[in-house]
């Protein structure tokens, strides 16, 4: 198909989606999610992985830089979403039919049951975590593990303290952990100031034992490796210091 064809505002709104939960290093035409997407589109792969380049580089918190010739609409796009995650990713899933968010990076994405009130919130979750992984490059901004089954997309102002459904599904809400440290972020033992530091918690500043010395202890005035995109939102740091953690 020519590569000619308008954008239209639904065709953004896909593309901006697929640049929240694919890492940088794999926005290509060898991305078997992004191929799918373009099965089933007006545009192809290599014009869907342009539009998701410009995303990148208007994108503040972004590693990309450079691009001077943006459309209009995508910075429309980029504007009236990054505060509404939950309605970009049900509009994703909806436009393309695909469960986009619990995408294979192998083997793409399933197609999308209908979808009701009833998984809506669970829709988000799954783009909460797609998101997350990806701006961390599926590596723990602590201890640098790799092992997915090990890693965990932690909400910094905790789920159940979210008053919104941008709270909630917000990227910048979140940090990538392995588990052991999703724990001790989640109990307030260990927390991330704004200067994205690590502090622990006087609790642990107790302890004695040789394991809580080296993994724990250890991490104080620490800074976490930062992600692509989506950095860690200074309000909810504020809020994980002085609500949840134990100092």
């Amino acid at each position: 198909m020519s590569e000619r064809v308008t954008w239209s505002r639904e065709d953004v709104i896909v593309a901006y989606a697929l640049y929240c939960i694919i890492p940088l290093n794999q926005i290509r035409l060898t991305n078997r999610l992004i191929q799918q997407v373009a099965e089933g589109f007006s545009h192809s792969a290599s014009s869907l992985v342009m539009r998701m380049q410009n995303f990148a580089a208007i994108d503040p918190n972004s590693k990309v830089k450079g691009a001077t010739h943006v459309a209009k609409m995508d910075r429309e796009i980029f504007e009236e979403f990054k505060h509404d995650w939950g309605e970009l990713s049900i509009q994703a899933e909806k436009l393309t039919g695909l469960a986009l968010f619990d995408a294979n990076p192998l083997n793409g994405a399933k197609p999308l049951s209908t979808l009701t009130d009833k998984n809506k919130v669970s829709r988000e979750r799954h783009f909460f975590r797609s998101s997350v992984f990806a701006s961390y490059e599926n590596s723990c901004c602590i201890s640098g593990m790799t092992v997915p089954a090990m890693l965990v997309a932690s909400h910094i102002k905790p789920f159940r303290s979210c008053r919104t459904t941008s709270e909630r599904t917000d990227p910048a809400n979140g940090l990538l952990l392995n588990t052991f440290y999703d724990k001790a972020f989640d109990q307030g033992l260990i927390t991330v100031l704004p200067d994205y530091t690590i502090r622990c918690s006087a609790l642990i500043h107790r302890q004695t034992d040789d394991f809580t010395n080296q993994w724990l202890i250890g991490l104080e005035g620490k800074t976490i490796a930062l992600p692509e995109r989506f950095y860690p939102n200074t309000e909810y740091l504020e809020y994980h210091n002085d609500v949840i953690f134990k100092g």
